[in-house]
């Protein structure tokens, strides 16, 4: 194990501040010192020093961790003291290049006139200045300083050497160029292997890198924000981003049935107060450097917006914006559009996607796009009130033309569809008689065309920034004045950004062409289910009977992993359940330069795990579509169930494939009585299809509650793969003592998507073929399940498989 040093020694001089009322201990681990809460586990220690040696050599990494073997922690202390260590040494290197080129400057002053002794650079015009140091670009942040006025045609020595440390790479260029044709005084070989060292570390050696750190949900944020308030001694600017749904205040658009598009009206009719101030968060002395939420999460910016009748969710991204620690879902990060909107900039820095399983199924939903016919009329209609009205109108009808074209062939008569269910009918290209290029043509979808609207669109966006900027004007606390009848709203851009990105990829001679599948969807509009009683019939006759959805389904998750991964420096996966691992290389087309699968911390007497091929009455236990129908399956399942109730202390959760197995289960106990019986041995609570997430957390705060209470029955919990209670939660110690899975979850087999990417799969080697695939899936979410129990290394319980 590294030698533990006390945290009382001299703090590293970077830029990341240590708490000394946090307890910690330091290891030297990969040659970096980390600050440890307590002493790690081994298996902690591997993780440390595989993510140190990732960073260190600018590679991208896999780590699978069991359940409850301190991943979060391990990630984030050696996150941040590999970037503490990065910034000291950056420091130190750009300080010694000061110092050799001012010796330089001492000994070579004709060499230093010959360069600088003109006003700017005229010795070497192809070179460019370096750029402003106190401008901190987007992507990165720059360690600058004040530097003197160097455009002046004062030519004494001191000026000459400003100009030379000003101009710092181009200066190191020319003294190792020089130094090839003679030699220089007062330089050593050591100083030069020095300026080499800079010259071939390019941008990293003056940027420092931030760290993007991506989880599945805001539940499993808020657990990582906790984690580095409560138990790490390493204090800095942090972000968290979060959704409207999340931190908007206003009450309006709190009780919208789309807060995104209520509080976008609210912003641009003037009707949002907090919007307006906003900036006042941003002064507020609890976030700042060493205040009590220094390091805060969504509901403590809200705490702080509110009372200041301020708007947290812009207050968070502006944050963001210069934080070096960014907690975000890693959907923010994935999603093309979303990063560009919540303005994440990856180049050069490191991208870290915790629970990661997921990760292949989110890549290629952020390379897809749908858009359906309503909103392309929207989009028609929106763009012919620009034109009407005299603004923009040639960009304007360009775009009303390419709504109305894809909408008219949306709804076409007599429309064939391959793949038809109960209510959906699908039609897929390519098809053998219709290539994409061939239906694209048909489209009028042409290069040139495409061109056009790109170019629209462009001035548009530019038209409506120049609005923004024309109200702002006024000043920070005015109110923006953007009419409605001014711009075509933020949504019907994003059609057209959606429609771009991926009329790009499909189109002939791109590289992912024929990763992707153009698909039109046809089902019943969903709002004629409840027209009748909310309103009269007239207007119930006056909406379309069915919905049409023009969609590009990606295939391949590496459409949008491989932008992510040419951009940044490294990409780090985490999960408990990713393999095989070999799977995630291929998928998402990333060189991954190491992995590791370490080690499960819960002593093997800590816990029991078997599989159960037949019920009490010796009926094989098999969850498929055919058996879960048949009286006895249902009742010898509940017999099992009732059971383990009986013996199983505390809290137990149980996990079906679906929610139609699940609800089908509890009525038919209810019927026999199995119900009662099991709720004789414990109070019982089923997960809720659907609903909101406040209705979810208030069930998962009863179940808890119940259970921290003195009682004899305790509790279980019904719910599905892959639902709100199988990701993500922690159900430590008496929470869940025992977790039953029933049947395996496998994708459905005759979703369209899934038979398109089974096929895909077959159809590329590199890939694992498409059972493989199909199989994967379906372990995957049983492994994630079944690690809600057992999440530290004290903690006991049993895992209980009902399937043959």
């Amino acid at each position: 194990m590294p030698k533990p040093t006390d945290t009382d020694s001299p703090a590293i001089q970077g830029d990341i501040r240590l708490d000394s009322s946090v307890k910690s201990t330091m290891y030297y681990i990969g040659g970096v010192p980390v600050h440890f809460p307590f002493v790690p586990y081994p298996s902690q220690l591997g993780m440390m020093n595989h993510m140190i040696r990732a960073l260190t050599k600018a590679q991208n990494t896999m780590i699978e961790s069991p359940t409850g073997s301190g991943k979060s922690l391990a990630l984030l202390c050696a996150t941040l003291a590999w970037r503490q260590s990065f910034v000291v040494r950056q420091r130190k290197m750009q300080e010694n290049v000061r110092q050799i080129i001012t010796r330089f400057c001492m000994h070579n002053t004709m060499l230093l006139r010959s360069r600088y002794g003109s006003n700017g650079t005229d010795a070497d015009p192809d070179k460019k200045p370096d750029a402003d140091p106190d401008k901190k670009p987007d992507a990165m942040e720059t360690d600058g300083s004040e530097k003197p006025d160097i455009l002046s045609n004062n030519y004494s020595f001191v000026t000459l050497q400003a100009r030379a440390q000003t101009l710092q790479s181009e200066t190191v260029d020319f003294i190792l160029d020089t130094s090839k044709k003679q030699t220089l005084v007062g330089l050593s070989k050591d100083d030069l292997a020095t300026l080499g060292e800079y010259q071939n570390a390019g941008k990293s050696a003056t940027q420092r890198p931030r760290i993007f750190f991506g989880t599945r949900t805001h539940k499993q944020v808020a657990q990582l924000v906790n984690e580095l308030r409560s138990k790490t001694p390493y204090r800095l600017r942090t972000a968290v981003l979060g959704s409207r749904a999340q931190t908007c205040t206003h009450p309006k658009a709190k009780r919208a049935e789309s807060v995104d598009d209520t509080c976008r009206q609210l912003r641009d009719d003037n009707n949002c107060g907090a919007y307006t101030g906003f900036r006042r968060v941003l002064g507020s002395k609890k976030l700042a450097e060493g205040g009590e939420l220094e390091i805060w999460d969504l509901e403590d910016i809200v705490s702080v917006a509110r009372p200041l009748v301020a708007c947290s969710y812009y207050a968070s991204r502006e944050l963001a914006a210069t934080a070096k620690l960014v907690f975000c879902p890693y959907n923010y990060i994935l999603d093309p559009a979303v990063r560009k909107a919540a303005g994440i900039e990856l180049e050069g820095n490191i991208v870290i996607l915790d629970e990661a399983h997921n990760i292949e199924n989110a890549a290629r939903d952020a390379g897809s796009f749908e858009v359906s016919d309503l909103q392309l009329a929207s989009l028609a209609h929106e763009c012919s009130g620009m034109f009407d009205h005299g603004i923009l109108r040639n960009e304007h009808l360009v775009l009303k033309s390419l709504a109305d074209t894809l909408a008219a062939w949306l709804q076409r008569d007599g429309a064939a569809f391959e793949y038809c269910d109960y209510e959906t009918q699908t039609s897929v290209w390519p098809k053998p008689e219709c290539s994409v290029d061939t239906l694209l043509t048909d489209l009028a979808l042409t290069p040139d065309y495409i061109s056009q609207v790109k170019s629209a669109q462009a001035k548009i966006e530019d038209y409506i920034a120049s609005l923004r900027t024309q109200s702002n004007e006024h000043g920070p606390e005015d109110p923006e004045l953007l009419p409605r009848d001014k711009h075509v709203s933020a949504g019907a851009l994003r059609v057209v950004e959606g429609l771009l990105r991926v009329l790009k990829h499909v189109a002939h001679g791109s590289k992912f062409a024929t990763d992707f599948r153009i698909a039109v969807v046809r089902h019943p509009n969903p709002e004629l289910r409840t027209s009748l009683k909310r309103k009269r019939q007239s207007a119930f006759e006056s909406k379309p009977a069915f919905i049409n959805t023009l969609s590009f389904w990606t295939m391949n998750p590496g459409v949008v992993f491989s932008e992510i991964a040419e951009q940044t420096r490294s990409i780090v996966l985490t999960s408990g359940t990713l393999s095989p691992l070999d799977s995630y290389a291929s998928e998402l087309q990333v060189d991954f330069a190491s992995t590791l699968e370490a080690n499960h911390v819960i002593a093997p007497s800590r816990f029991c795990a078997l599989a159960v091929e037949c019920g009490p009455s010796g009926v094989r236990l098999e969850a498929k579509y055919r058996t879960s129908d048949q009286l006895e399956f249902q009742d010898d399942v509940g017999e099992a169930i009732r059971a383990i109730a009986a013996r199983s202390p505390d809290g137990m959760l149980v996990f079906m494939p679906s929610y139609a197995l699940l609800n089908k289960l509890i009525a038919r106990w209810e019927a026999t009585g199995r119900l009662a019986e099991i709720r004789s041995h414990k109070t019982v609570f089923v997960e809720p299809q659907g609903g909101t997430k406040d209705q979810f957390d208030k069930l998962l705060l009863s179940y808890r509650k119940h259970l921290s209470e003195p009682n004899e029955t305790g509790a279980v919990m019904f719910g599905v793969f892959r639902g709100k209670v199988s990701e993500g939660i922690d159900f430590s110690d008496h929470f869940c003592r025992t977790v039953v899975n029933i049947g395996i979850p496998f994708p459905a087999f005759k979703d369209v998507k899934v038979m398109l990417k089974r096929e895909y799969n077959n159809e590329h080697t590199m890939l694992l073929n498409g059972s493989k695939w199909y199989d994967i899936q379906a372990f995957r979410a049983v492994n994630q399940a079944l690690g809600r129990c057992l999440r530290h290394k004290d903690d006991w319980g049993a895992i209980i498989m009902l399937e043959a």
